[in-house]
This record gives structure tokens, C-alpha cells and sequence, in this order.
């Protein structure tokens, strides 16, 4: 209890006097937590089981979402030199020059601005 009578416990706040919350050992908390409701602990620990897998496939998906962009890149970086081969053939070779020039800047500055982005 506080000594000024105008002022309530904080809500949560530890059983024993000058222990907070957070010096205790998570066992002593799940102790208290199982008193208060019984099946926290267990309910805890799956939800934790299950943010672990939420993580897991999370990560699958953005490596998989970097091997099709890589994959995509290379791709319109083929395109572009099959595109400027073909200008060639036919004997516009400056044409060809400035699409598979501009493209692959085109290209290389949205990768890194890509990732630079992440960066931030």
C-alpha cells in the first residue's frame, strides 16, 4: 500500500513489496499466473509454439519471394540482350545499344534501390 491514501496500486504490481515484476524468475511468475488462472502456462507456451512456426513460414515465403525476383531479374535482363541482339540483326545497332543500356540500368537501379530500401 502507498502512503498517500489518494493513489491506488498500480494494476499488476507484485505481491511482495520492492520485488517488481520484472526481477522475478519465470518460474516464480508462472506460479503466480497458474494462481491467478489456471492453464496460462500451457496456453503461453503454445501460443509461443505456434508464433514459431507463424515464423518459420514466414521466412519460407520471403526466401521464396527473393528466389522469384532474383529469377525475374535475370529474366528481363535476358529479354533485354535477346531485344538488343535482334536491333542488331537488323542493323540498328544504336538502338540496341541504348535499350539494353537503359535496361540494365534500369534493372540494376531497381535491385538496389530495392535494397537500400530495407536498409532504412
Amino acid at each position: 500500500m502507498t502512503d498517500n491514501p489518494s493513489e491506488s496500486p498500480a494494476v499488476g504490481a507484485p505481491t511482495e513489496p520492492g520485488i517488481p515484476w520484472g526481477d522475478r524468475l519465470p518460474v516464480e511468475q508462472a506460479k503466480e499466473w497458474e494462481a491467478l488462472r489456471p492453464g496460462t502456462v500451457e496456453w503461453m507456451l503454445e501460443e509461443l509454439r505456434r508464433e514459431r512456426e507463424h515464423r518459420r513460414r514466414v521466412e519460407w515465403v520471403h526466401t521464396g519471394l527473393q528466389a522469384l525476383g532474383s529469377a525475374l531479374g535475370a529474366g528481363t535482363a535476358v529479354a533485354y540482350i535477346w531485344v538488343a541482339t535482334y536491333f542488331l540483326d537488323h542493323d540498328a545497332a544504336t538502338q540496341g545499344a541504348a535499350i539494353l543500356g537503359g535496361g540494365a540500368a534500369a534493372l540494376v537501379g531497381a535491385f538496389l534501390g530495392r535494397k537500400y530500401g530495407e536498409r532504412r
